[in-house]
């Protein structure tokens, strides 16, 4: 039932998903990086907005990193950043657009001078120094993401001053007549994926701008896209806009022969071979037709460097100290809580204080339904939260396979600070049945709530409902700090207060855990058809 709501948040976050596109930005703030700024330019260049001053002199211009950065998911969402560029090339600015993140973590961000200022001076293809941008303490994840579409979007070569726009399907079914999209490949420079209407690859098309720019015709540089099919082939070629003379240009595009010169030929082939004074000029337009297969030489040869490098050896999930540190507290946890060491004092007590040190206080590692929430929709960031990532696995695998919930009783910092706090008192406040009952009741309303603000996407952050947020100094809002303190103040008169009658994250957890009575129908499985029948309720469109 636990997968099944997962599976229906994520379906109807994907069905109700718009396409991608421009977020507006307003003249007014963009004027903190441009004083002079009055309108912008054209959006649909690859090299972004101009930025435009009264007089139409050009101040630079704008970039958002999605959707290059719709794929990198920080705490629980992808986050759009605004890069602004001078007119020298150079970025002054970063700016956050709109954000899948929380507030809390967004906010911290933001008001992270230094992380900002890392990014100014940085160019197109600057990739190193970015990589060595600074995390922002207590919102890591988020900030980690941020970086990594700001490098998404401007690694490789800086787009074509020329040939600025970007190449369209109409365009690529001269060369692929089944083509039904054409995606950049994330991996090789100057290379898009072509698909069919069955979402296959049918092959893949290079462009020679901007690599051949330089090389002019009659009177100027020609745009040429080179498909190469699946057998590593070219397959045709189509020539685009140009600078040249357009009769000289409309003369080579017409020439069947020209084109049949280039189609059938293994692309490491056509690399290899030197056309200079062997390729026919087409009659009429012999320095256009020249350069154009100058151009088109010169691009094949970059595709085939590119498939010729080595394969990035870097491992695919880049584990940090901060990542091995909580795999190391989550082993010792399974360790404690699974065998006789949970009976000793001092190896509880030492992983308590482990807990709440190393998880809740430096890395703030728990897991909340405003995180599960964000990856049931966005997808799981295994790169960027390796950590996280394995305790989610640990807290969820350990119940369902055996009796323990081990997240709960041993690796939640807020359950361990309460464990501390439990029998300070000389006193406990005793609750009735009936008020224990009703307090029960807390954390499946809070699971229905989460699943309502999921499905129905409201504005509500689901942080607020839970304390961990508290725990990462400076991120926690007034209503999740004033939770964790009610929590475990609470827990000083009635032990474990909030892990009882207030987690819904524990409540979520317990019930995936086996137990005596397991195979037994209860109250809870109630409670949990319940919950289900209100996520198929909202999934469907009235």
């Amino acid at each position: 039932m636990f997968v099944f709501v997962i599976v229906l948040i994520r379906s109807h976050h994907l069905n109700c998903k718009r396409p991608v596109e421009e977020v507006s930005v307003e003249v007014d703030r963009l004027r903190e990086y441009f004083p002079r700024a009055a309108s912008l330019g054209d959006s649909k260049s690859a090299r972004g907005r101009q930025v435009l001053s009264d007089g139409n002199e050009s101040l630079g211009y704008i970039l958002q990193t999605s959707p290059a950065s719709d794929s990198l998911i920080g705490f629980c969402g992808p986050t759009n950043a605004l890069i602004a560029f001078s007119s020298e090339d150079q970025i002054i600015a970063i700016d956050i657009l709109a954000s899948g993140d929380t507030d809390e973590h967004v906010e911290q961000v933001m008001h992270d001078p230094e992380f900002r200022k890392a990014f100014i001076g940085a160019t197109w293809g600057e990739e190193e120094s970015l990589r060595n941008v600074d995390a922002v303490s207590g919102a890591t994840l988020t900030s980690r993401t941020i970086q990594q579409g700001v490098i998404a979007r401007i690694s490789g070569t800086q787009p074509s001053l020329k040939f600025p726009d970007p190449i369209d399907v109409a365009s690529v079914t001269r060369v692929f007549p089944n083509a039904a999209s054409v995606v950049r490949d994330n991996l090789l420079l100057g290379v898009w994926q072509v698909f069919d209407s069955a979402k296959s690859q049918i092959g893949v098309i290079i462009r020679t701008s901007s690599v051949a720019e330089n090389i002019i015709g009659y009177q100027g540089p020609t745009d040429t896209l080179i498909g190469i099919d699946r057998e590593g082939k070219i397959a045709g070629i189509f020539i685009g806009k140009s600078y040249d003379n357009e009769p000289y240009v409309g003369y080579v595009r017409d020439d069947e022969y020209f084109a049949s010169l280039f189609t059938n030929i293994a692309a490491t082939e056509f690399a290899a071979s030197e056309l200079t004074g062997k390729i026919e000029g087409v009659s009429g337009a012999t320095m256009t037709s020249v350069a154009v297969a100058d151009g088109i030489l010169l691009a094949t040869k970059r595709y085939v460097d590119e498939l010729a490098k080595p394969v990035d050896e870097t491992p695919s999930w880049p584990w940090s100290l901060r990542d091995a540190g909580t795999v190391a507290v989550i082993m010792a946890g399974c360790v404690i809580g699974m065998t006789r060491l949970r009976g000793d004092k001092r190896f509880r007590t030492a992983l308590t204080v482990l807990t709440i040190v190393y998880l809740g206080l430096i890395n703030g590692d728990m897991i909340s339904q405003a995180m599960l929430v964000g990856w049931a929709k966005n997808s799981v960031p295994w790169k960027n939260a390796g950590g996280l990532v394995a305790l989610s696995i640990a807290a969820f695998v350990v119940p369902i396979t055996t009796r323990r919930n081990i997240y709960c009783t041993h690796l939640c910092p807020h359950g361990a600070a309460q464990s501390m706090l439990k029998n300070r008192l000389p006193w406990k406040l005793k609750l009735s049945k009936t008020l224990r009952l009703k307090l029960k009741c807390i954390p499946y309303v809070l699971l229905a709530w989460c699943i309502l603000v999921a499905i129905k996407d409201l504005p509500f952050s689901l942080v607020d409902i839970e304390p961990f947020d508290a725990w990462v100094i400076g991120v926690g809002g007034f209503t999740t700090v004033a939770i964790a303190a009610v929590g475990l103040i609470g827990s000083l008169f009635v032990p474990m207060a909030y892990c009882r009658f207030g987690c819904p994250t524990g409540t979520l957890l317990n019930y995936l855990r086996f137990n005596a009575r397991s195979d037994e129908w209860s109250q809870r499985d109630w409670l949990a058809i319940g919950l289900v029948g209100l996520a198929i309720l909202l999934s469907i469109d009235v």
